[in-house]
Formats: structure tokens, sequence, C-alpha cells
């Protein structure tokens, strides 16, 4: 894996004498029980969802010279500061799975079981962090173990769409794909 290595130190922050948890930037955190988070509605999740995935995106753009580049980095790289970022704001460990030409990331043990939150933090993540438009979508849950296609605002709704007609993951990622798996 070329190029630097994701590094945890000094990504949370506390001052306990002014009260403060802040990110290596110095941005304010506020610590919230995952309990909490599954209380809101769908709309509040997905919006601090988003906003906590593009602060992870940041991040990780800010370490890897910018969105440009982000996307000159080698994939493995980049989801390795990924799976960093979200597992230091305890929202699972995730990797990425290649299936042709569509990227799925994974989320196992999620902080909150909630799949659009997580979709949310996903897509809000990618798209700080490329600098461009991602959405994701959720392909479903196994156990503790949810996959969500990563792309395009339209695909993810034609995947949504598929999903919901009941059709498995490696069927909706082929047909996407056109029939390629």
């Amino acid at each position: 894996m070329a190029g630097p290595a994701f590094d945890p130190n000094g990504a949370v922050r506390f001052d306990l004498r002014r009260g403060a948890a802040s990110d290596a930037r110095g941005e304010r955190l506020v610590l919230v029980p995952a309990s909490a988070l599954s209380a809101l509605g769908e709309d509040a999740l997905a919006r601090i969802g988003d906003a906590l995935g593009r602060a992870c995106g940041a991040r990780l753009a800010e370490r890897l010279g910018g969105d440009a580049g982000v996307r000159a980095t080698q994939l493995e790289v980049v989801v390795a500061h990924l799976a960093g970022e979200l597992g230091v704001a305890g929202i699972g460990a995730v990797h990425v799975e290649r299936w042709g030409r569509a990227m799925v990331a994974v989320v196992e043990n999620a902080g909150v079981e909630n799949d659009a939150f997580a979709g949310a933090v996903l897509a809000g993540a990618l798209s700080a962090a490329a600098g461009r438009d991602v959405a994701a979508a959720s392909l479903g849950r196994e156990g503790n173990v949810t996959r969500y296609f990563l792309g395009s605002a339209t695909t993810a709704e034609r995947v949504r769409g598929l999903v919901a007609g009941g059709h498995s993951h490696s069927a909706v990622l082929a047909a996407v794909q056109g029939g390629a798996s």
C-alpha cells in the first residue's frame, strides 16, 4: 500500500479544563450516545449522517492533498483512511468491495443501526473527500453487516428500486452493470 497510513493519534482531543472535545483541526465535537441518534427520524439522521461524513471526508482529503490528491491516490490507501476516520467516529468497521465496475462499501458492527444514516455518512465522506457528488444505497443487511452501493444519484435510485423489489445484492449489482458481475 503506497501512500501515508492512517494515524489515529490525536484524531480526537479532550480539554477537560474547558469541557471541550475537538478533532485534530480544532473543530469542536460532541460525543453523542448511539441510542440518542437511533431515536431520531429518518430526515434528521440523514442530515446528521451527511454532516458527520463530510467532516470525516474533509479530514481525509486534507491528509491526502485535497480532492485531487484523493482521486490520484491508490484506492487501498483512500479506503484505509476512510475506514480509520469512520472507525474513530464510531460508525463501524468499513471496507470496500469491487463488483465489476461497481464499488460497494461494507459496514460491519454499525454504531447506529439505521441504513439511511450509515449511507448518508458514506456518501458525505466520499463526496467531501473526492470533491464529487457520491450517493449511497443500501443493498441489504446480513446480520451485523450492511452493504452499500456507491455511485451516482441516478444509479443509487435504481439500486433502491431493485432492492425494494426483493432482489439480492449480487443480482442488483449485475443489473446495474448490464448483466456483468
